[in-house]
């Protein structure tokens, strides 16, 4: 029995080392100085809740949904609301996007009410 439990114990550190060296990664490898803490990401920062209001835009149309009512933009930064990104708005009216055409330079206003974001006026630029 005794040499049963140690031939076990044996298969299961070898098995534990198999795959700690498998999955690359060995009790020893972090660095001494290495903290616990995650690493802050320029995502993981908090903005400020913005208020309530009408913001200007500029962007560049990537996609349109007529259908859904939905412009996709790579926009510039809005400052109180969001940094540049590609992001995806709804209009608050389809005919807002009559004329449109993706590529189209464009000014936008966007509306933010208590968490949601829509595009309230939208222009291309000429």
């Amino acid at each position: 029995m005794r040499r049963t439990n140690a031939l076990l114990l044996l298969i299961c550190k070898f098995a534990m080392l198999i795959a700690a060296v498998a999955c690359g990664g060995s009790r020893s490898a972090s660095p001494s100085n290495a903290s616990n803490k995650p690493a802050a990401s320029p995502q993981a920062t908090q903005l400020p809740k913005p208020k309530n209001g009408d913001y200007p835009g500029k962007g560049t149309v990537t996609k349109i949904n007529a259908d859904l009512g939905s412009v996709e933009m790579d926009h510039d930064d809005i400052p109180g609301i969001m940094p540049p990104m590609r992001m995806e708005f709804f209009v608050s009216d389809k005919k807002l996007l009559d004329g449109l055409k993706v590529g189209d330079a464009v000014d936008f206003t966007l509306r933010y009410t208590d968490g949601q974001e829509i595009i309230v006026a939208i222009a291309r630029i000429r």
